[in-house]
């Protein structure tokens, strides 16, 4: 019997676009997964793997030195730092849109969100949503806390997904995997610090004690399934690609020179592992 192999996205920032490269490989060598599970920047870059756009995430990473894609007056006067007006309302939808058509045919995308009233992480198979849901799901699981605002959504309010959950294969296993392929941003062997400034984040998210929490939480979470995921692969029912060294960007890149170089390494990287990820995957 085939195995059901899931695809496992974390998110990161602008790390992502290692993501970026290395489902651009998927694409180029036809690598194709049962189902998909992403968060925050993960589920931004994979959404262009599901709608099979072939090079749209290295095209889309082209407008982050454009004025209209955000910065510090953004921030002060709209409470964003990244104008997700621009990037899922024009970007998404006239300069470089989604194929929403050949998305809505992909395997289940399920991307997870984190709840700003209970904590918890919530994820929904946006290939069966409509277009507008699709995109205000999306904008809610990359709204980086402290420089994104909450989005509202269903009467709920959400954030960045990765406050969460922030590597879902727990889900994927859950949802009937039998394998998982996760794309992580950080060198294997990598350890998140404990979160600084934890005044500042129960003053700031005052009103939502449970994003604080979960902010003070994340990097105990973050390091314990590191550990669960180590031991999947162990047990070979995990398949983790991870950069070869830390990635040399800030949270937000504005350079493209920095991102799209990354980017360029992940392909190269991948295509260099595709031979033993598909004989991985079909065992």
């Amino acid at each position: 019997m085939k195995n059901k192999v899931a695809l496992v996205l974390e998110g990161g920032g602008s790390r992502g676009m290692f993501t970026a490269g290395i489902l651009e490989s998927f694409l180029i060598n036809n690598i194709n997964f049962d189902s998909i599970f992403g968060i925050s920047a993960g589920a931004l870059y994979g959404a262009s793997f599901a709608s099979k756009q072939f090079e749209r995430n290295k095209h889309l990473n082209t407008y982050v030195e454009d004025k209209r894609y955000g910065g510090f007056k953004h921030l002060l006067l709209n409470g964003s730092y990244i104008s997700w007006d621009f990037i899922m309302g024009d970007i998404a939808h006239r300069l470089l849109p989604y194929d929403y058509d050949t998305l809505r045919t992909s395997p289940d995308f399920h991307v997870g969100v984190s709840n700003c009233n209970t904590g918890k992480a919530e994820f929904f198979v946006i290939n069966q949503l409509d277009k507008p849901d699709i995109v205000t799901v999306l904008t809610a699981s990359g709204s980086l806390p402290f420089i994104s605002p909450i989005v509202k959504y269903k009467g709920e309010e959400y954030l960045d997904g990765g406050l969460t959950n922030s590597i879902p294969f727990d889900v994927a296993l859950e949802e009937g995997a039998d394998k998982i392929v996760v794309v992580l941003t950080r060198p294997e062997g990598y350890v998140k610090s404990d979160m600084k400034f934890t005044s500042f984040s129960k003053w700031f998210y005052r009103k939502y004690p449970k994003v604080h929490t979960c902010l003070v939480n994340r990097a105990q979470l973050y390091n314990e399934s590191i550990k669960k995921l180590k031991e999947l692969e162990q047990q070979g029912k995990a398949y983790i690609i991870y950069p070869e060294e830390e990635l040399k960007v800030d949270r937000v890149e504005r350079k493209v020179h920095k991102t799209e170089a990354i980017y360029n390494e992940a392909i190269a990287y991948c295509n260099k592992l595709t031979p033993e990820l598909e004989k991985w995957m079909g065992a």
